[in-house]
């Protein structure tokens, strides 16, 4: 996995629009605003063609084309550092270039580009480009800049093209609603939450998932829709005090298993239709297959009543977890932990598998 995204945590927004629609205009604009109320501003922008900032002749330049993978250009008034692409050829990686700026300098980077990432975005759109909109295809779009009234249905919230001071308010806010967890975390949490989503682990708002992050864990909000969540929609949790409000209904028992296993640094619920399925005979699971066999020789199934899940499930799941890497509340689904995301996610798709295969061979009249 790439590094952590944006693992230094200085806050990011982008802006994203079709070439001519007056990004950097805007930007030139924005800038001394947001200058004036107190932030130190870093700016990174995608250029679609090679960028040279020394030319042929120059020792930096020759040095460079002799293998040199970075070199530095300094003098009394700036530096510049220039790396060589570690991508093959592929347009740059996001993280790894946010990952160049200094936190003890900038305190936000304003991103211009990168429309296929994934990270919060303004979106700029100019009707007489003749382009779609961006907003309806990417859930990461925040806000809306436009020059027309928007197609009829939902949309980002409406900016205005002309103030500056409208925009930086916008931003501001926005990002004062963020979680003082590392944004690495967050945007790990959101993707294998989506992973789970997308290989039919849960349905479109089904399951939770958690991180740790010293004595304080970050939570998917109640109602959390994969497709569309972001970092800055997840709750911030305490591991001793109350939870707060919108936190998953679940934030206590994942509060309870970082309790009873130290070890854990992530939780995920999910709701896969074999594991689901294997459960409701109320019996333990022991996988057939061999991988399974291997992960866990036994997976415990618990008996939770529906009508008491809030309040027994989760000393029963901690407990269980405990001892065991994963576990199934019958009926309800699968709890698993892990040293990491990436673990506890491949406990979470080896169960998965594992059901099925045992499914399919009963089928073909193996057992």
């Amino acid at each position: 996995m790439d590094p952590d995204f944006h693992s230094n945590a200085i806050p990011v927004i982008g802006f994203v629009a079709p070439s001519g629609t007056g990004k950097t205009t805007l930007l030139q604009k924005l800038v001394p605003v947001l200058r004036q109320r107190g932030r130190r501003i870093g700016y990174l922008k995608h250029a679609h063609h090679g960028v040279e900032v020394d030319r042929p002749g120059k020792d930096s330049h020759d040095i460079r084309e002799a293998g040199a993978l970075q070199v530095l250009l300094a003098s009394s008034e700036r530096w510049v550092l220039q790396g060589a692409p570690t991508r093959g050829g592929q347009d740059p990686d996001l993280e790894e270039m946010l990952a160049r700026f200094d936190p003890g300098q900038v305190d936000l980077i304003l991103v211009e580009g990168f429309k296929y990432s994934a990270y919060p975005k303004i979106e700029i759109h100019r009707a007489g480009l003749g382009k779609p909109y961006l907003y309806p295809r990417d859930p990461d779009i925040r806000a809306l800049i436009t020059d027309e009234t928007p197609p009829a249905g939902e949309h980002p919230p409406l900016l205005p093209l002309a103030d500056p001071e409208a925009i930086a308010d916008f931003i501001l806010d926005y990002l004062a609603q963020a979680p003082p967890l590392g944004a690495g975390l967050g945007r790990e949490l959101v993707e294998y939450y989506r992973l789970l989503r997308q290989y039919g682990c849960n349905d479109s708002h089904s399951g939770n998932a958690s991180v740790r992050d010293g004595e304080e864990f970050l939570v998917t909000p109640t109602g959390a829709c994969a497709d569309t969540l972001a970092p800055l929609d997840l709750i911030r949790c305490p591991l001793a005090g109350e939870i707060p409000a919108g936190a998953s209904l679940d934030a206590p028992l994942h509060r309870l298993v970082y309790r009873h296993q130290p070890a854990a640094r992530a939780v995920l619920h999910s709701h896969g239709p074999h594991a689901v399925a294997l459960s409701l005979a109320g019996r333990d699971f022991t996988p057939a297959d061999f991988e399974g066999q291997l992960y866990f020789p036994r997976v415990p199934v618990l008996d939770v009543p529906y009508a008491d899940y809030v309040a027994k499930a989760p000393l029963a799941v901690a407990e269980a977890l405990a001892k065991h890497p994963i576990a199934m509340v019958r009926g309800h689904g699968v709890y698993a932990w892990g040293e990491s995301l990436n673990r506890a996610y491949k406990w979470t798709s080896s169960l998965e598998l594992s059901a099925q295969t045992f499914i399919l061979a009963r089928q073909v009249g193996v057992f």
